[in-house]
């Protein structure tokens, strides 16, 4: 134990006057004491009582930050005092007061090594560097409490920007939907024309959004247009999405003209993914959307797809009945004697084949063997041209 044989100090108040000047002491409470007033011992002996209206302001310390500030008057002015000083404080854990230490230690010895680990240097080419300056060294830097690039901070700050303007369109455009539905047509008028104005990417989820819960033919079909032009991936989804599954005809070929016309890259992946769906009527809606984006690069897919297997549950005693699914092995199933039965069935696509017809200029039907000799040729006479080329 450091300085035993001192008398530890007790708690301390100060209180602030509003004359400017302080009184140090404690603060004595009793139950029968005037709540109008403070009664202080004071540091130096005797007590004092003051009008509480004349107290601007109390801050009260610890009986160990009493007792430190007893230790920090006597103690001088040497490397060893404030090591002895620092581990105190640290004991009782008064941080600032062990760092403020530290720090006089590092300007009497600026090499002493404890005092600098303690306060986060670490030696880097032969120099003490902070933390902080260690990271700088390797392009790093501190943001919302972790290390990253100044790059990253750039990225981060943007995706920031870009959150509260998505926040601040998903507002904006609720107001224009309900203007537009609204009694007043000057307001009507006003919303119909700025939603048609609308090219910020940003906006793109927020006019998603309102696409997807938009109930309203008219206004589904202006959220559609609106989301056409905006050069965005959300946007971009939500059509194909349109495209392949709504119900309304008109919306799924309204939805594909946009894409073609938009000429967004990308599209192929989402069209020959849903080639291989469970459900025959998309496979084919698929391909005849492959078949307008033009883009010959579909046309081993499409091969693929020109006869697909799909599973059907036929209810027993009447035929009719079924729910289709989809079975790569195109292999028949059976459940239970005598109950439903799933068959599999092997369907041609003719949209898939007019995709490939269009696409290649030749017509081989459903006969995938032979469009995939022809595509193989065709891979062998590029590769000849390439070589010749070089």
């Amino acid at each position: 134990m450091l300085w035993t044989g001192l008398a530890p100090a007790a708690r301390g108040d100060v209180l602030e006057l509003n004359n400017g000047g302080r009184i140090e002491g404690h603060i004595v409470e009793s139950p029968d004491a005037d709540k109008r007033t403070f009664t202080i011992e004071l540091t130096g002996g005797g007590r004092i009582t003051i009008p509480r209206t004349q107290v601007a302001r109390v801050e009260s310390t610890s009986e160990a930050e009493a007792e430190y500030a007893e230790l920090a008057r006597t103690s001088p002015d040497t490397v060893e005092a404030h090591w002895k000083l620092a581990e105190w404080c640290r004991e009782r854990k008064l941080r600032n007061e062990s760092q403020r230490h530290l720090k006089q230690i590092l300007e009497l010895d600026p090499n002493h090594e404890q005092a600098r680990s303690i306060l986060g240097f670490r030696k880097n080419e032969g120099e003490w560097m902070t933390r902080d300056q260690v990271m700088e060294s390797r392009g790093m830097v501190m943001y919302e409490g972790r290390y990253v690039t100044r790059q990253h901070v750039e990225l981060l700050e943007r995706q920031k920007k870009a959150k509260g303007s998505q926040i601040n369109w998903a507002k904006d455009l609720e107001q224009l939907r309900r203007w537009i539905t609204g009694r007043r047509q000057d307001k009507a008028a006003e919303a119909h024309a700025k939603i048609q104005s609308i090219r910020d990417p940003l906006a793109a989820e927020a006019v998603v959004d309102m696409l997807r819960r938009e109930q309203l033919p008219h206004l589904k079909r202006l959220w559609m247009e609106v989301a056409s032009r905006l050069d965005h991936q959300a946007a971009v989804d939500a059509l194909v999405k349109l495209s392949l599954l709504d119900p309304d005809p008109e919306v799924r070929h309204q939805s594909l003209e946009y894409l073609v016309k938009s000429r967004r890259q990308g599209l192929l992946r989402p069209y020959v993914r849903a080639l291989k769906d469970r459900d025959n009527e998309i496979v084919n809606r698929a391909g005849e959307a492959l078949g307008q984006i033009g883009e010959k690069g579909a046309i081993g897919p499409l091969i693929g797809a020109l006869i697909t297997t799909h599973r059907f549950k036929v209810a027993e005693g009447n035929p009719d009945q079924y729910a289709i699914g989809f079975s790569p092995q195109g292999s028949a199933f059976s459940f239970g004697g005598g109950g439903p039965q799933i068959v599999s069935q092997a369907m041609r696509n003719p949209a898939v084949l007019s995709a490939l017809q269009s696409l290649s200029g030749v017509n081989f039907d459903y006969d995938q063997n032979q469009w995939r000799a022809w595509l193989a040729a065709q891979a062998k006479r590029q590769a000849i041209d390439v070589r010749r080329d070089e």
